[in-house]
């Protein structure tokens, strides 16, 4: 039976929504307001059955300093109240369409995730996040067709509302679905790009807390919160949590805050990965707490990656010394392993951009960039067993021929995987990583 008090689908069971989106929900609801959430589970783990074991509380400790203030708060999150994990509970999340009383959609199913698949007849259950939705705004259409639904994803991908409808629009003609629904979609579905900034690593295992004993999924963040939303003014009806206690900021035009955040901070946070997993660091802590090491990341982002980045100078720099500020955090032990996490997608979004951008101002590929990317290649290529990726991903690094030279299965990685020719900046890079 559908639960008729859900006004918010979520479609991610992870560490971040649950730090990120569950506070603001929260904050709202604390303050006087009825909002509360289900959450949607498309992987294999059993992490949904556990969550709802506890009826879907869980708690969340902010940790860190805030305007030079040392903030350590844990705080119950509540308004998590149903799951359903796909594709078991086809059905029950189908139902959900038809009621009036569901509004938003909310998403953060990773940038590998976030993709155009082709999939079977539409009588079929759709395997991709994309089809999934087009069915089931298909079933609103025929349902309550007077219904309006606000989609909110939180993915690390450019103008990822615009992605997201342009890829419901493309399943709805590739299944011939009718005229009728594509107006209703322009008519009564509203897709807004937006923009996540938050450190969340997750189970503070690092911590002394007795909460860690009765409470698996305690999840801790950072202080620091922004969710930059694009549209115009018209649209703020529509939008309770900019009243959230969190930065949640309506502009016209977030392509600024996007890139910065996914250039400064995301692509560093990769940077580091690859080089960190390779020398076997474990955290961002662990990274960070080496002068070599901060002069180095130091250098990316002054000379790698800002000069891409056509913003105003000083506001970049602020906004990268605060960056680092938060990899600093003392509270956070944030595992480069699970900064890993689909890791060749994150390549693609995050770094590839700036090799670009950068070759075009320089003429070759930046060069502590390039030895980030070839350390993370060779992780996958030495220790395919620790590869968290899709599962063709894996099976490629796991399964390539070990007869050739790791110059050489580099090369095809690189092709294969990024689209990239070996040049004399991975030559370089490679030759480095190698001493």
């Amino acid at each position: 039976m559908t639960n008729t008090n859900i006004q918010i689908l979520q479609f991610g069971t992870g560490n971040f929504l649950r730090a990120f989106f569950g506070s603001m929900v929260q904050d709202l609801n604390e303050n006087g307001n009825n909002l509360n959430i289900c959450i949607i589970q498309s992987t294999s783990s059993n992490s949904l059955q556990q969550l709802a074991a506890q009826d879907y509380k869980y708690n969340l400790l902010v940790a860190g300093f805030k305007d030079g203030q040392k903030i350590e708060q844990i705080r119950e999150i509540t308004c998590v109240k149903d799951g359903i994990r796909l594709p078991d509970e086809e059905e029950k999340f189908l139902n959900f369409a038809a009621s009036s009383q569901l509004k938003w959609i909310i998403s953060n199913v990773t940038e590998a995730g976030m993709v155009m698949k082709e999939e079977g007849p539409f009588e079929k259950f759709a395997e991709s996040f994309a089809g999934r939705l087009t069915q089931w705004l298909y079933k609103r259409f025929q349902t309550i067709p007077q219904s309006e639904t606000v989609v909110l994803p939180c993915e690390l991908l450019p103008d990822n509302g615009k992605l997201l409808r342009n890829f419901i629009l493309a399943h709805s003609i590739n299944w011939n679905l009718s005229s009728e629904f594509l107006l209703w979609i322009e008519e009564k579905v509203l897709f807004l790009n937006s923009l996540v900034d938050r450190i969340v690593p997750g189970f503070p295992s690092h911590l002394d807390l007795k909460l860690k004993e009765s409470d698996p999924f305690l999840v801790q963040a950072e202080p620091y919160a922004l969710w930059a939303i694009e549209g115009p003014e018209s649209v703020c009806s529509h939008l309770p949590f900019l009243s959230s206690d969190s930065e949640v900021i309506l502009a016209g035009d977030i392509s600024g805050f996007a890139l910065r955040k996914v250039r400064i901070l995301n692509a560093s946070h990769t940077a580091m990965t690859g080089h960190g997993l390779l020398l076997g660091i474990q955290t961002v802590g662990e990274w960070i707490n080496s002068s070599d090491r901060e002069k180095f990341l130091l250098d990316i982002i002054d000379n790698e990656i800002i000069p891409t980045i056509n913003l105003d100078r000083d506001e970049l720099k602020k906004y990268a010394n605060d960056v680092l500020d938060r990899f600093r955090n003392p509270f956070v032990s944030h595992k480069l392993s699970d900064i890993s996490l689909n890791s060749i997608a994150k390549l693609k979004s995050r770094l590839l951009p700036i090799f670009m951008d950068y070759k075009v101002l320089i003429g070759y590929y930046p060069p502590n960039l390039s030895l980030c990317l070839i350390s993370m290649l060779l992780f996958y290529l030495r220790t395919p067993e620790k590869i968290r990726d899709e599962q063709e991903i894996k099976l490629w690094f796991k399964n390539v021929s070990k007869s050739q030279s790791e110059i050489d299965v580099l090369k095809t990685a690189l092709a294969t995987w990024l689209d990239l020719e070996w040049n004399s900046s991975f030559e370089n890079a490679f030759n480095k990583v190698r001493q």
